[in-house]
């Protein structure tokens, strides 16, 4: 199946799986076609999938099944936010996002790093640091990226420290020389390697009815919701959580770790 004819099946299924209904004019305005075209589209869509439409339609489009399930996307709003962003021209989204904030990452800086990932090398590289304000090269053994929703990190072990540590993407100076073969992989990341599940609840501050507001928000079960992550990846998603810092003001703390699940990932804090 061609590129173009699966981005037209996502953007379909994106519209009846968030907004319950389809016309042509939502295609002949994304991919800036006649109407006829878009009603192909449909058509098309409509051989590969035709339990995806209810029965009955009006002069408002076609509208979804009531149990519609999509082929081509997955069922996150973050996907339908980005296939609005990815018209071929300006169209109306309801969807407001903040800047993005760039960060000084481009290909010559990011590529020695992805190829020192993927042929397991060391890596000798300029790196910038707050308690090293000029650039120091360091020796490391990167296994992987990471993003914590903001910025890049290089997972790496650390000749200079004796350790795996996480370095900011956009730090690195960009000159490099590969020094052989890696020595330190990501099977001896031994807090990459540990999964930890991270329990929250409300805080205990709020009355009943807050809390009920928290746990249907967070969908969770019997008073609780358990995530899992790497332990090397435990602090970024604490703090993703806003569970980092303690609020003096319940309403803006909201939820908490629970108390045993803190006990048990206090080692990794």
């Amino acid at each position: 199946m061609r590129w173009e004819d699966i981005k037209r099946f996502q953007y379909i299924e994106a519209l009846l799986l968030w907004e319950g209904r389809l016309t042509a004019r939502h295609l002949a305005d994304y991919f800036s076609v006649s109407r006829p075209t878009a009603q192909k589209f449909i058509s098309e869509y409509k051989q590969l999938n035709p339990d995806a439409f209810a029965e009955h339609h009006n002069e408002k489009g076609q509208v979804a099944a009531e149990h519609f399930s999509p082929q081509f996307i997955n069922e996150h709003f973050a996907t339908y936010e980005a296939l609005l962003r990815q018209s071929d021209t300006p169209i109306s989204t309801p969807v407001e996002t903040l800047p993005n904030f760039q960060r000084n990452i481009c290909p010559t800086l990011v590529r020695p790093i992805l190829l020192a990932i993927r042929n397991q090398l060391r890596l000798d590289i300029g790196y910038l640091s707050i308690s090293s304000p000029d650039f120091e090269d360091r020796i490391i053994q990167p296994h992987s990226l990471v993003y914590d929703g903001v910025r890049y990190h290089v997972r790496a072990y650390c000749e200079k420290n004796g350790g795996y540590r996480d370095f900011v993407l956009s730090r690195f100076s960009g000159e490099f020389a590969f020094e052989g073969g890696a020595q330190y992989t990501k099977e001896q990341d031994e807090l990459w390697n540990t999964f930890l599940e991270v329990v929250i609840c409300p805080d205990h501050r709020l009355d009943d009815k807050q809390k009920r507001c928290i746990e249907y928000d967070y969908q969770m079960v019997n008073g609780t919701k358990a995530i899992e992550t790497r332990a090397a990846l435990l602090k970024y998603v604490l703090h993703a959580l806003r569970v980092d810092i303690y609020q003096p003001l319940a309403e803006q703390q909201q939820i908490v770790i629970e108390p045993n699940c803190l006990k048990k990932l206090s080692r990794y804090l």
